[in-house]
């Protein structure tokens, strides 16, 4: 009977028995997140990192002024017509190299043959009719210095009573009308070497026409764009080919306002094209004087020593004018700069510990800026990554 009591009585005893174990494995966890932790410490802020850096030291800064610019030329030539016709052969194409009168171009304009063989025929039908005129002229010249003659001899007799007054008026009439006559012969020749005149103005025209149906290239250099095809009429005015002396090739490039100043012509320039693997050297030319009322920059012109293997008017690149040489300066490499709310800074290693280190900032070089404030040389800078405060490094070598 009291069997049942006694057995309740035992398992209510032997239930708490397994907490004992869960305590062992939370401490185990416990144990276990605190290695990691130390671990993760230890490894964060003891274990030395190797970054790469440099100590910074005083050296000579190149002082350049950076702007982008556009491939373009000084020399340049527009080949177009002045006629209405229709496009016979193209004797040039693009990137083909020209001189200066070589033909580039005949168009076919049918009515030019006749019209300039109508012009020739007038011109020679006017100078006979010319020829005939001043003939007449010539006569009626004669004509008047007889009617002149006759007339003072019939005034002489008159005064000597041998002439009759009746003979006298004759002879006056005679030269009255000797008169007219040569002036009307004047204006004959006039009008006749008028219209030679004009005969030969129609010969020009023609002419010219016909020399406008050849297209010839009026400079040397190359073509860089060709706009129509053979058998394609054009309009007067529009352009078949475009040319461009290699040799005036320049880098007009853009520069703020208010670096107008440092930039004079002659000054040494770097030039770096798209894609291209090495700089080319040039020179600054000539300044522009206008500056752009929306973006407040002018643009100068830069001379190239060489020109890229390929180029194309227009292609974009990258212009560095040296204004300047200092030294000895401070300087960092610019990919060592490190902002932190707007202000510029360099991390370096103190204590072999990395901090954050702001400065002030001077003038900048193509690939390295002056420090002006918060760094002194003999320190170690490094070069930025996965840095954070207080992390242990030691210096692998020079950055690259």
């Amino acid at each position: 009977m009291n069997v049942q009591p006694g057995l309740d009585q035992f398992l209510s005893l032997e239930a708490p028995l397994p907490r004992p174990r869960r305590r062992r494995g939370l401490r185990l966890a416990a144990l276990a997140a605190a290695v990691l932790a130390i671990g993760f410490v230890g490894v964060r802020y003891f274990y030395p990192h190797a970054v790469e850096g440099e100590v910074l030291r005083p050296g000579m800064l190149d002082v350049e002024l950076q702007g982008p610019g556009t491939l373009s030329a000084l020399t340049e030539a527009s080949v177009g017509s002045r006629i209405q016709a229709r496009i016979e052969e193209l004797a040039v194409d693009r990137n083909d190299v020209v001189a200066k009168g070589e033909t580039l171009a005949r168009l076919a304009f049918d009515d030019l043959s006749g019209e300039f063989d109508a012009a020739e025929a007038s011109a020679h039908a006017a100078e006979r009719t010319v020829s005939v005129a001043q003939a007449e002229r010539d006569r009626a010249v004669a004509t008047l210095e007889k009617a002149r003659a006759t007339h003072e001899r019939q005034v002489a007799l008159l005064a000597k009573g041998v002439a009759s007054e009746a003979g006298l008026e004759d002879a006056l009439a005679t030269r009255r009308q000797a008169e007219a006559d040569l002036a009307r012969a004047g204006r004959a020749v006039e009008q006749a070497e008028a219209e030679r005149d004009a005969a030969t103005a129609r010969i020009a025209v023609a002419r010219a026409q016909l020399d406008d149906s050849v297209l010839r290239a009026p400079i040397s250099g190359v073509v860089v764009s060709r706009t129509h095809h053979v058998g394609e009429v054009l309009t007067p005015g529009s352009e078949v080919l475009h040319l461009v002396d290699p040799a005036s090739l320049v880098l007009t490039a853009r520069l703020d306002e208010s670096v107008i100043s440092a930039v004079l012509p002659g000054q040494a320039a770097r030039v770096t094209f798209t894609r291209a693997e090495d700089p080319i050297s040039g020179h600054v030319l000539r300044l522009r004087r206008e500056v752009d009322e929306e973006t407040r920059e002018f643009e100068i012109d830069i001379t190239l020593d060489t020109l890229p293997a390929n180029w194309a008017l227009g292609q974009r690149a990258m212009a560095r004018i040296m204004i300047e040489r200092r030294g000895p300066v401070l300087t960092v490499p610019t990919s060592f700069l490190v902002w932190c709310d707007g202000r510029p800074g360099v991390w370096v290693a103190t204590r072999a510990r990395a901090r954050w280190r702001e400065v002030t900032l001077g003038e900048a070089g193509a690939k390295r800026v002056e420090i002006r404030r918060g760094l002194d040389a003999g320190q170690k800078i490094l070069k930025p990554g996965d840095l954070y405060p207080f992390m242990r490094v030691r210096l692998a070598g020079p950055a690259t």
